[in-house]
């Protein structure tokens, strides 16, 4: 059980955003078969970095990456886009022993190439 419950607070900054998952490739018949990528809708805040922040921790992010708070986990790496903006899921926090949320850095991507 976390100590603080910060679900109502991230419910009201939260919005939708889209997450591309790609399912595992298999071998079929002798032959790989790469997975395909499918979207789906997750609610989740994407908070930009303050420049204090971003001078603190000296060039490790850029103004094009954000901070992404969830109440549902999110893997490494997994490909994330909102209002035309692209991210990945680089670094993780697990909060949950602390206040029930998932905090995450998301760096900013041109594509998903």
């Amino acid at each position: 059980m976390s100590v603080y419950n910060f679900e109502r607070l991230i419910k009201k900054y939260s919005g939708p955003i889209t997450v591309h998952i790609k399912t595992e490739g298999q071998w079929v018949n002798g032959k790989w078969v790469e997975g395909e990528e499918k979207t789906e809708t997750r609610y989740a805040a994407l908070i930009p970095f303050d420049v204090k922040t971003m001078a603190q921790l000296g060039g490790l992010i850029t103004n094009a990456d954000v901070q992404l708070y969830s109440l549902t986990p999110f893997a490494h790496g997994d490909k994330i886009e909102k209002n035309g903006h692209k991210y990945i899921v680089d670094t993780s926090a697990d909060f949950t022993q602390f206040g029930n949320f998932y905090r995450y850095i998301a760096k900013g991507a041109s594509s998903f190439d």
